[in-house]
């Protein structure tokens, strides 16, 4: 942020790219973004409650408000101050019309999204967040009651396994959010019948209404949506992983999924692979951390990839039924 701030009215804004899959720097970084997703959940887990306090070390085998109006209240509370704060600076500059169009020759696409568009955006990543929190209740629950499987309370007593768990959190739950967003997209055959393009209508046509994303715009989804996506912490639950473990999880797929759809290549971290799925819908369903549309062939650089992937097939923004939300000005 700072170096962009700092640049010049001459700087070069190099033409945003694609790639199919992650370089060593992108992987090292990813594991850094999973490494903070984990701390967090642990400044969560050991700062914000007294001790052994945290719900699943016992509390929550009773359902009882006072222990799970805290985590609705986190999790509402972190959204709007991260989502918020974040396209305040990017699209508002702060307040500030000369920061906003020095930021503005950063964003990927050059027009503004509608205040329209935002609006709806704050209101359904809330209620996505509210989904993200009743998981959490259910798995604390679910741990105190017997349900889950056994977990070791002590981080230290693990250090290998909770290591190698932590820092790979983005790359354990991406195939993940391929299967739960693919299953959501037409697959385009008549050799069975096409499921997916009902749920694409009546569940995921919501997150593309957001065709030029911001942060807020990250879980803009259906609540059967937003349960689907968060539902990634169970793969840790399976295997016994400690809470902070999943908790991270739970924040890994937020942040991630804000901070991807800021549709600023800088200094915002907007996700140019995920970005032209945003533009083209029928392509780039996974990411690149593990490169499954490398490997089955929908991975897309630029529209006229499009034909490669669907031949004569209607595909992309001419293909896509539902409407998106109007567009606001260029800036």
């Amino acid at each position: 942020v700072a170096i962009a701030l700092s640049s010049g009215p001459d700087v070069k804004v190099p033409k945003p790219t694609a790639s199919a899959q992650l370089d060593l720097i992108g992987h090292l970084t990813s594991l850094c973004a999973a490494s903070r997703s984990f701390l967090l959940a642990c400044l969560i887990i050991y700062g914000f409650y007294d001790g052994w306090d945290y719900p699943a070390f016992g509390r929550a085998k009773t359902l009882e408000f006072s222990w799970i109006w805290p985590i609705i209240a986190r999790d509402v509370v972190a959204t709007w101050v991260i989502c918020g704060c974040w396209d305040f600076l990017l699209y508002g500059g702060f307040g500030s019309k000369a920061l906003k169009q020095k930021l503005s020759k950063f964003k990927i696409n050059p027009v503004y999204p509608s205040m329209e568009q935002i609006r709806h955006d704050a209101i359904a990543t809330t209620i996505a967040s509210l989904t993200a929190a009743a998981l959490e209740i259910v798995f604390c629950h679910l741990w105190c009651i017997g349900v889950f499987p056994k977990f070791e309370p002590r981080l230290a007593a693990q250090p290998l396994h909770n290591l190698v768990w932590a820092t790979t959190i983005t790359h354990w739950r991406i195939p993940h959010f391929w299967a739960v967003h693919r299953l959501m997209h037409p697959w385009k055959t008549t050799a069975i019948p096409d499921i997916d393009r009902l749920l694409y209508k009546h569940v995921h046509a919501q997150h593309h209404k957001s065709y030029n994303p911001t942060a807020f715009s990250g879980t803009n989804m259906h609540p059967l949506e937003s349960t689907l996506y968060y539902s990634a912490a169970l793969i840790a639950v399976v295997f016994g992983c400690h809470p902070a473990i999943v908790l991270g999880c739970i924040i890994d797929c937020g942040v991630g999924a804000w901070l991807g759809h800021d549709g600023f290549q800088w200094p915002g971290s907007g996700d140019y692979f995920h970005m032209l799925h945003h533009a083209h819908f029928d392509c780039n369903y996974g990411a690149m951390h593990v490169p499954i549309d490398k490997w089955l062939g929908t991975f897309i650089s630029c529209k006229e990839d499009l034909r490669k992937v669907w031949g004569d097939k209607v595909a992309g923004e001419e293909a896509n039924e539902t409407p998106v939300h109007p567009p606001g000005k260029s800036d």
